[in-house]
């Protein structure tokens, strides 16, 4: 479970997927079967969160891992991993960006 706090320790990533509006979907769900798989093989991956555009043009990964390191793995399988059919076919639909966050403030209600 995500939880956005200033007291939780956890490296996220925010990962923003730029897509034509007719592979949003797609790339959607071939992100959330990704991740699952990895979330079960990567101990330090704790959570992830997915958003799409309503113009249909980015899906948008929010996601916290233990540390450093267990974001780096994860990471690497994305770009390195030239077994897995799914993530060749997400290269060839999406534009990836992805960065490392430090969380600086939570305003509610």
């Amino acid at each position: 479970m995500t939880t956005i706090s200033l007291e939780n320790n956890v490296v996220t990533t925010i990962n923003t997927f730029i897509v034509e509006s007719q592979h949003q979907q797609h790339a959607l769900e071939l992100l959330i079967e990704i991740a699952r798989d990895l979330r079960r093989a990567e101990p330090g991956f704790l959570s992830a969160n997915f958003h799409k555009s309503a113009d249909g043009t980015r899906v948008v990964n929010y996601a916290q891992f233990t540390d450093q390191e267990s974001a780096r793995k994860v990471g690497a399988k994305v770009i390195n991993d030239k077994d897995d059919q799914r993530l060749a076919e997400l290269r060839d639909i999406v534009t990836p960006d992805s960065r490392v966050y430090e969380l600086c403030a939570v305003l509610e209600g």
